[in-house]
């Protein structure tokens, strides 16, 4: 993954890395408020001891950033196995994610298990989006492949369209964030979030 994109000084996968660095860092420290002596201190700019424990964000978004690397896309099959095989009980995952992802590891596929999950309704959970940031940073100058390699990576665990659309909005943050890192801009909030909505599929996401 060396090869320069036009545009852009930062070769792809290196842009993967640098969002899955900020994620895993957001991810640990965003850990450290469910510490409740840390709560606290926290709020009076007091930074908690080491180490710092990650959470399945991080790790979900290690199996996006070694999906990427192999295939330079998302590979469902590939990747779905691949959050399977990382699954660790200990790293916080969602109560149905639980299930999910034993009954993958378990041989079911994970197009069957995730339209089974929420009575049929699929998961419309944040597991898909907390993961995303590394797969938007990688796609940055193509915001339509953005979409779609962000849907993609959702459906494997969350069947419903809401859960993909979020997977989708964070995507498109972080795609946004690389272009405007490249290009040594810093929007404003408002500027930086029109940007996002104006390229979202219609969803309730979206609309709020």
């Amino acid at each position: 993954m060396t090869t320069m994109t036009p545009g852009f000084a930062v070769p792809p996968f290196d842009r993967a890395l640098l969002a899955l660095e900020g994620l895993s860092i957001g991810d640990a420290f965003g850990q450290s408020f469910f510490q409740p002596e840390w709560t606290n201190r926290l709020t009076d700019g007091v930074l908690p001891d080491a180490p710092w424990h990650f959470t399945d964000d991080t790790e979900t978004s290690l199996s996006i950033v070694w999906t990427l690397g192999k295939y330079g896309r998302i590979e469902q099959d590939a990747l779905a196995q691949s959050l399977a095989r990382r699954y660790s009980y200990d790293r916080a995952y969602g109560p149905s994610m639980h299930r999910v992802l034993a009954r993958i590891a378990a041989g079911e596929h994970w197009r069957a298990v995730t339209a089974d999950a929420f009575a049929g309704q699929g998961s419309f959970g944040n597991g898909a989006a907390m993961r995303s940031a590394p797969l938007g940073a990688y796609f940055a100058e193509q915001p339509l492949l953005v979409v779609e390699q962000a849907t993609l990576a959702a459906e494997v665990t969350h069947a419903h369209p809401e859960g993909i659309a979020g997977a989708v909005a964070v995507a498109l943050a972080a795609a946004e964030a690389s272009r405007m890192r490249e290009a040594g801009l810093c929007p404003g909030l408002t500027r930086f979030i029109d940007s996002i909505i104006e390229q979202m599929p219609e969803s309730e996401v979206r609309s709020r």
